[in-house]
């Protein structure tokens, strides 16, 4: 086993200490399902879930760039991230068409943030969003507001999380019925989305303290003190603005590229199949945050994933080669560019649905590889990468 960089940065990217710790106590009635459900008990034949993420660390460099250029635009994406991060997980379990209450919490120390500046910016992108959603036919998405905290003795900078509540019926749910041969395909996270107003690097929001702090210039740690900890000081060469020819955007920016509204492309996946009466080929499917590639180990029961991945994409290749993290960590932490996995059965029909949204969406479409039997309790990962073959997630 080699040494993980982002666990020695204090960070449990898979987060397996949470999972062993909680999964004993959470209520959870569809444990194959991506996220957990439980059956609703006034209401038969109806399941509810509730779900709660943010963009972590990816503020901060919302906050560097802010500090660097003035410009307040950098924090709308944050909204972005929070809403796709609840969003994308919960339609990865099917809750794409009934009620959907967003609401936030906001943890921050005025001394160190542009308190109304950001909430500003939030407020702006959360009715943006709203707008959008309905846009592709999420009619019943509302959003209640939610807490703003000032905690200077608790927090450096800012904390920004979102919580969703949805409810949908039983019979639409994802159950993650993974079998033997399914299939197993890709969305890739980073292009342009149809409904996407620039490039997305496809950092989405999970490896951002490895990435801000290796590839960002070392001054900065002195510049910015409240934007770092001990042990976690910058230790890259490139200033805001800097760019690479491997990117189309600057480094700084392609870090806060915001995670892509995924179940927006769900919710048309879905419509897909339900139209050609095919929706029983889908098994499951994974939103690869925490965990990275191996996220899908968390859909099923029994699977051995064995999945071909492309040559890292060209925000995950620069952090890398800054850092010199290994490849096989790179994959555990970071999306390395692919968004989300799909997986179901192996017929033509099902695989020309997936292209179809592909071509309607503009997100590029990768067959990854094939379901196997795993017998030693739970889900294996294997991934064949460009760097070697990993085999032990």
């Amino acid at each position: 086993m080699t040494e993980d960089m982002y666990e020695k940065l204090g960070i449990d990217s898979g987060k397996k200490e949470v999972r062993k710790i909680f999964d004993q106590y959470v209520d959870n009635d569809f444990p194959r399902a991506f996220v957990n459900i439980v059956r609703d008990p006034f209401r038969p034949g109806e399941v509810f879930t509730q779900h709660m993420d943010g963009d972590g660390s990816k503020f901060v460099q919302r906050l560097l760039i802010f500090a660097e250029t003035g410009d307040v635009d950098v924090f709308c994406g944050a909204v972005d991230d929070a809403v796709s991060m609840n969003l994308g997980d919960i339609a990865a379990a099917g809750f794409v068409n009934q009620k959907i209450v967003i609401s936030d919490v906001i943890d921050l120390n005025a001394f160190n943030v542009p308190k109304k500046e950001i909430m500003e910016q939030i407020g702006r992108r959360f009715a943006e969003l709203k707008k959008l959603y309905r846009s592709f036919g999420f009619n019943s998405f509302f959003f209640l507001g939610g807490e703003t905290a000032d905690l200077p003795h608790q927090v450096q900078t800012i904390v920004f999380n979102a919580s969703v509540y949805a409810e949908a019926k039983e019979s639409e749910i994802i159950l993650g019925n993974t079998v033997p041969g399914d299939k197993i395909f890709g969305f890739a996270s980073d292009g342009q989305a149809v409904w996407e107003n620039e490039y997305n690097s496809g950092i989405m929001s999970n490896g951002l303290t490895l990435g801000r702090v290796k590839t960002m210039w070392a001054g900065y740690t002195s510049k910015y003190p409240h934007l770092i900890v001990s042990g976690n000081e910058y230790d890259g060469s490139y200033r805001v603005g800097d760019k690479d020819k491997r990117l189309t955007m600057p480094i700084s920016d392609a870090l806060i590229s915001p995670t892509r509204q995924w179940a927006i492309l769900i919710k048309l996946l879905l419509e897909k199949l339900e139209s050609k009466g095919i929706r029983n080929m889908l098994h499951g499917i994974s939103m690869n945050t925490g965990g990275g590639a191996t996220k899908i180990g968390h859909v099923g029961s029994g699977i051995y994933y064995k999945k071909r991945m492309p040559p890292l994409s060209g925000i995950f290749k620069i952090i890398q080669e800054r850092s010199g993290e290994k490849y096989r960590n790179m994959y555990k932490s970071f999306n390395c560019g692919i968004g989300i996995d799909v997986v179901g059965e192996d017929d033509p029909k099902f695989k020309a649905a997936l292209l179809e949204v592909s071509e309607e969406t503009a997100i590029k479409l990768f067959d990854l590889g094939r379901c196997h039997t795993y017998y030693g309790g739970g889900n294996r990962i294997e991934l064949t990468t460009p760097y070697g073959i990993f085999n032990d997630y």
